[in-house]
């Protein structure tokens, strides 16, 4: 059962740590010509010498290895009890793709999966905000040097009901999986982007992508910013919401949660939602960090 069609669906929509080096290599090579080509948003430390590089790499090889893992879990569970699909129709089925949405063309389901793949992520990043979630959120927004090695930085729990469930939704609706293959290396260098040490508001293309200064400003405290910016692509979506926020001639320049006893060590990271709040500081996300990020 297992060779027959969970090793192949994990082929589809998983990954391996030497499929992501590749990437991993290039981004590096980009942001580091660009550590010295373009000017920063923050003045500082280079990317290759912030605290907690270590762990941002342990998140950036791991977390993907294991989302392709639980996306199994979602499409299986999915084919087998939503659409009544057998066993050994798995196959068929995600080849051929199913739903309302598969009998679209590749290229009118591509806009469709970025559309409504945002649309689901907005709402689910907003919701990761609230009180009740916020400290599985919190391990995202906890580096005080943020540059593009921090863009994988999330709580498993996060990211699987964040963009692995929109995934795992959009695939059940018929998306075919060659669309988030072809759109897989977007996807990657898009969130690298956002998060990276660059001064760039993107000019009057602001409100159609999301570029380094929206995104780091929803990387702030909320009076500055960090309840605001939720979109991961299309910052329209903040527009229509009413949670844009790109003040004309300021910078975002703090980051950081405001919780003196946050974790650095990884595996305390993954048990920090499951913590007491020992009153030092705040589970919510209303203040950061004093320190002038580099």
């Amino acid at each position: 059962m297992i060779d027959g069609y969970i090793l192949p669906i994990l082929a589809h929509v998983g990954g391996s740590v030497l499929g992501i080096l590749p990437g991993a290599v290039l981004l590096g090579t980009v942001f580091t010509a660009l550590h010295w080509l373009a000017e920063p948003c923050n003045p500082g430390m280079p990317w290759w010498r912030k605290p907690g590089l270590v762990t941002d790499f342990v998140f950036m090889f791991a977390l993907p290895l294991l989302g392709g893992w639980v996306r199994v879990f979602f499409l299986v569970f999915g084919a087998l009890f939503v659409y009544r699909i057998s066993p050994d129709r798995l196959d068929d089925f995600f080849a051929g793709g199913h739903g309302p949405l598969a009998g679209l063309s590749f290229w009118v389901q591509l806009p469709i999966y970025l559309l409504l793949a945002d649309f689901m992520m907005y709402w689910t990043h907003r919701l990761f905000h609230g009180a009740s979630l916020w400290r599985y959120h919190a391990i995202h927004h906890a580096p005080e040097h943020l540059d593009w090695t921090s863009a994988t930085r999330f709580h498993p729990l996060n990211i699987f009901f964040h963009s692995v469930l929109a995934d795992a939704v959009l695939l059940l609706l018929g998306i075919s999986p060659a669309v988030l293959i072809f759109l897989g290396p977007f996807n990657v260098a898009m969130s690298a982007f956002v998060h990276a040490n660059l001064d760039w508001t993107l000019g009057p293309f602001r409100y159609v992508i999301a570029g380094p200064v929206f995104h780091r400003w929803h990387h702030t405290d909320p009076e500055r910013g960090g309840d605001k910016n939720f979109a991961p692509t299309f910052p329209v979506l903040d527009l229509i919401f009413g949670t844009f926020h790109m003040p004309a001639g300021e910078r975002p320049d703090r980051y950081g949660v405001d919780d003196a006893n946050f974790p650095t060590g990884l595996a305390a990271q993954m048990l920090y939602p499951f913590r007491k709040p020992d009153g030092s500081g705040s589970p919510e996300p209303q203040a950061v960090s004093p320190v002038t990020a580099g």
